[in-house]
């Protein structure tokens, strides 16, 4: 795995983390963040099984979540369709930049 791959990705694992942790206090007051934690805690283990068992079955799963968390993102909090594309968008396509060279050396 090359190092931008798993710097790119420890980033997004750190990110992803800090969001379901955000998610989880919105949810204890109250609000409903708890369709948003099910996508992200999804998308931790989509990281954490490209980063450490490096399958392919990762990114699978990270791109799953990543259209479920656009859908929720537009339809439960109202947000910018625009923006949610480019968010939900931008993490599978870096990582599929970073994988493409070496696609063939995950499992």
């Amino acid at each position: 795995m090359r190092k931008g791959l798993k710097i790119w990705l420890w980033i997004v694992l750190f990110m992803d983390i800090i969001t379901f942790i955000y998610y989880g206090r919105l949810f204890l007051l109250g609000l409903s963040a708890a369709a948003c934690m099910i996508p992200e805690l999804l998308q931790i283990t989509g990281v954490s099984i490209l980063l450490f068992h490096k399958r392919r079955l990762g990114f699978y799963i990270i791109c799953l979540s990543e259209v479920v968390i656009f859908a929720a993102n537009v339809t439960l909090f109202d947000g910018d369709i625009v923006l949610s594309l480019i968010n939900s968008v931008v993490v599978p396509l870096v990582i599929y930049a970073l994988m493409k060279p070496y696609w063939n050396c995950f499992r």
